[in-house]
């Protein structure tokens, strides 16, 4: 298991919150109503390792 110092998470939770704020700009994604969380991201993250 994987474990995340404070400043890792608190910037996390910075990229979901940008992330979802595009995704909420996007007319053709926002009407799906589309919702990221931070296991969204860190398995995106992973998968690219």
């Amino acid at each position: 298991m994987m474990t995340l110092s404070d400043q890792a998470i608190a910037k996390l939770d910075h990229l979901v919150a940008e992330k979802q704020r595009e995704l909420n700009q996007n007319p053709e994604l926002a009407k799906y109503n589309l919702r990221l969380n931070k296991s969204n991201i860190l398995e995106a993250w992973l998968s690219k390792q």
